[in-house]
């Protein structure tokens, strides 16, 4: 079966995927706004201390600009609502992550769900929908939220 990762190419930092007449690009950057857009909504709302984390993540760790940062989560919230086949595009998008990136990108989900030190059960599920994306192993993700939101 040929996948959507099997099609993709490099292109500086931006990975391509065409298919017939159509050519979509990402890169890492979309694939962790997504996820942490995701994460974010699993509550049912973005906090303003929501908002804050994810520009600073993006910023920080893709070494870009507030606003290019605030342009990809953008972007990452039409493409959840738009797209039909989310789960499937970011993992393909994922797969072309080395575990160690994978395991980087789910400490980013994990640092923006602490940032209100509160975990909601919707959101809870929406971290456990980012690590089975991302291909990390239910045990690790499961041990990953206990430690974080454990009781003090």
């Amino acid at each position: 079966m040929v996948t959507l990762a099997d099609k993709a190419r490099f292109d500086g930092a931006q990975l391509i995927f065409e298919e017939g007449n159509t050519t979509d690009s990402y890169d890492a950057g979309f694939l962790i706004s997504t996820l942490l857009i995701f994460v974010a909504k699993g509550d049912g709302q973005i906090s303003h201390l929501e908002s804050g984390k994810m520009i600073e993540l993006l910023s920080s760790r893709l070494d870009t600009h507030n606003s290019v940062a605030l342009g990809r989560l953008s972007g990452a919230i039409m493409f959840l609502a738009s797209d039909t086949k989310v789960a499937q595009t970011l993992r393909e998008i994922s797969d072309c992550l080395s575990p160690a990136e994978k395991g980087e990108v789910f400490n980013m989900v994990i640092e923006l769900a602490e940032v209100d030190d509160d975990l909601d059960l919707r959101e809870a599920e929406a971290i456990h929908f980012a690590g089975q994306i991302l291909g990390i192993p239910r045990d690790t993700i499961h041990a990953k939220l206990k430690k974080s939101f454990a009781e003090d």
